[in-house]
């Protein structure tokens, strides 16, 4: 019997531990205060994004969060900060979200279907500078 785990198995196990949450529902969150996190590659989200979102790639979330880290980035310093996660199609930022929570994170969500769900519902897409 093998028991070597799938990515597929990582994700579905990160999605059981996490709030998620449809793209239609990000306008009111973003409403009450969360803020964007997108987790994709730099040349993912330069491609385009949601609007205001913060770039910290899935590779480099747990230096960029960790406030012990020299190289950590103050956006990803206050654990009530309010967190709506994507990725392209929500399996990274369900990962993400597992581990921000574990960090001490306690306002996070993952956008189900991520940029897919976003381009899918035709919602407005940003270009960053």
């Amino acid at each position: 019997m093998n028991s070597e785990k799938t990515l597929m198995d990582f994700v579905k196990q990160a999605k059981s531990q996490i709030q998620e949450i449809d793209v239609s529902e990000v306008q009111a969150l973003l409403e009450e205060g969360y803020q964007v996190l997108d987790v994709r590659e730099p040349a993912e989200f330069n491609a385009g994004t949601i609007a205001g979102a913060l770039n910290v790639p899935r590779g480099i979330l747990e230096p960029a969060a960790d406030r012990q880290y020299a190289g950590r980035r103050d956006e990803l310093q206050d654990r009530d900060k309010k967190w709506l996660l994507f990725c392209a199609s929500s399996g990274r930022s369900a990962m993400a979200a597992v581990v921000l929570q574990q960090m001490g994170f306690t306002h996070i969500k993952n956008i189900n279907g991520g940029m897919n769900a976003w381009k899918e519902a035709k919602l407005a897409i940003s270009t960053p500078q």
